[in-house]
């Protein structure tokens, strides 16, 4: 699978991991399907919560509800072309790896949903530029790397 992070996304992906510092954020990814193998992430929710070590979910709060709603109106509700696809963090201090503890949190998430994927999306700023890794998560407990295109 290839994942497409928009400019206007990586701009605020780098605004929040700049404000974040050495702590660990995260948020959550929605994206447009270009493919049947491809999506371009067109839209993130940047999460308040900060931490300088492993903090649970993705809160699903008031704040995250009207993101998400304003982003379905937006796009007429085509949830088949529109559509939350996963997660993403930050690994401020170390590689762009997912831990036990991220694969545990993506496949909780996965069984938990009636989603066919999700995606974790792991980042990190090295001189001021992004740069990271994802990961596609499938309902069969396979894991694998995607192609992460970070699109400037």
């Amino acid at each position: 699978m290839k994942i497409i992070v928009q400019k206007t996304v990586i701009n605020r992906m780098i605004n929040a991991l700049k404000r974040a510092g050495p702590n660990e954020t995260k948020g959550a990814c929605f994206a447009s399907k270009t493919s049947d193998d491809c999506y371009s992430i067109e839209d993130v929710f940047l999460s308040k919560e900060k931490g300088t070590m492993v903090f649970s979910n993705l809160k699903i709060n008031y704040s995250y509800k009207c993101f998400e709603k304003r982003y379905f109106k937006k796009h007429k509700y085509d949830y088949v072309n529109h559509n939350y696809i996963g997660d993403w963090h930050s690994h401020p201090s170390f590689d762009c790896l997912p831990s036990n503890y991220d694969k545990k949190e993506a496949f909780e998430e996965l069984y938990n949903s009636n989603a066919k994927f999700l995606i974790q999306l792991i980042i990190k700023l090295i001189d001021n530029e992004i740069t990271g890794r994802c990961f596609l998560y499938l309902k069969n407990s396979i894991t694998e790397e995607c192609e992460l295109v970070f699109d400037k």
